[in-house]
């Protein structure tokens, strides 16, 4: 289910290797709808973090299989705070076989970056300075 507000997008449902691509294209059209030219260079940041963060999703929560995300964007006082959240159970970093690549590509492109696992799934929190679009 996908839900556009004035505070922001939302994405419930199932993530799968077929439903990545489109979440990435509604994802990127909230932005530009919502930032428009302010967002600039910005944006391809935004949305490589955003990718990267709900395909680690379905590879190391799910396993490659289909799974439940929760994928949230909002911008509050001039910061795009972007969320995502599983259910599944993430390997710890000395069980994964890419040592944590995804995350260190993340941390490389964003502002912030708090990331929470628990036995009843991972959250992964992202910002960035944004310049909120001003109305006249």
């Amino acid at each position: 289910m996908e839900e556009l507000g004035s505070d922001g997008w939302r994405y419930r449902g199932t993530i799968s290797p077929r439903t990545l691509p489109s979440l990435r294209r509604h994802l990127v059209s909230w932005l530009r709808r919502r930032a428009g030219d302010e967002v600039g260079r910005q944006a391809d940041d935004v949305v490589l973090a955003c990718w990267e963060a709900m395909a680690n999703v379905l590879d190391h929560a799910y396993h490659g299989r289909p799974g439940l995300i929760d994928v949230r964007a909002r911008i509050d006082q001039e910061v795009l705070i972007v969320t995502v959240a599983d259910q599944g159970r993430w390997a710890t970093l000395a069980e994964r076989a890419d040592g944590g690549r995804g995350l260190r590509l993340i941390q490389a492109l964003v502002d912030g970056l708090d990331l929470r696992s628990t036995d009843g799934g991972t959250v992964i929190t992202l910002t960035w300075p944004f310049p909120a679009r001003h109305h006249a």
